[in-house]
């Protein structure tokens, strides 16, 4: 059953059952679904780090956190994403240019609303696998200031798939990508490096002895302990 929290013909924010959140975003028709959970013993009214995480294509938030995710354990309020579009037995991201001009400014307009409605320490990192690594790149291309911290991980970048110049804000990207990876081969991640690069973005990319998967495996505890440094910053703001 849904009910109405928050609206004024603004923002309509709705929850469905499971816990989890849906927002809709006014400039567009476009909603996300997320979930919000905490880490390391923190709560709802704590003034926390954000995590914003985005799934691969066909897993769930949930899977995700539970799989990639569950070693975090600074305290920290995790938004949890759904990709808008159906795929498999889970959600999926933008896969063309369109898709990603429709989409794309509208999660920014999402995590910006979030990051105001809850008690933020300093400005969101965005973590993003695959498909949603893809979302991760476009994030800190288009909409860099928005963000403190991007990872992309097995994610892919290509000039057709933005609609605006690259901006070159205070944003750092951190790129992960295993060079056996068949799924998005790793020449993906290299040429989203270089058009950030190009563009200003201070990036850098970090390639494995591994496939697609390394998130999951033995890249986790790295990732892991990069990305808790980069959330303690912005818990010191």
């Amino acid at each position: 059953m849904w009910k109405l929290l928050v609206g004024m013909g603004v923002w309509g924010l709705l929850q469905w059952g499971g816990g989890g959140l849906t927002l809709r975003i006014p400039s567009s028709d476009v909603f996300f679904r997320y979930l919000v959970e905490y880490t390391g013993g923190a709560g709802r009214h704590d003034r926390l780090p954000m995590l914003v995480a985005l799934h691969g294509n066909g897993d769930t938030a949930e899977n995700f956190q539970a799989t990639a995710l569950n070693e975090v354990s600074l305290p920290v309020r995790l938004i949890l994403v759904r990709g808008p579009r159906q795929y498999g037995g889970g959600q999926a991201w933008p896969r063309d240019g369109e898709e990603f001009s429709r989409y794309g400014p509208a999660l920014n307009e999402a995590v910006t609303w979030l990051a105001a409605e809850y008690p933020t320490a300093g400005k969101p990192v965005l973590l993003g696998f695959s498909g949603g690594g893809r979302m991760a790149y476009y994030q800190a291309a288009a909409h860099g200031d928005t963000y403190a911290h991007v990872f992309p991980v097995s994610g892919r970048l290509s000039g057709d798939l933005l609609d605006t110049p690259i901006v070159a804000a205070g944003v750092e990207v951190h790129a992960y990508h295993g060079r056996l990876d068949a799924v998005v081969p790793v020449t993906g991640g290299r040429r989203a490096v270089e058009l950030l690069r190009e563009g200003g973005v201070r990036v850098s990319l970090v390639e494995f002895d591994g496939g697609h998967l390394g998130i999951f495996g033995p890249m986790k505890p790295v990732i892991t302990e990069t990305l808790e440094a980069r959330l303690r910053e912005q818990a010191r703001h």
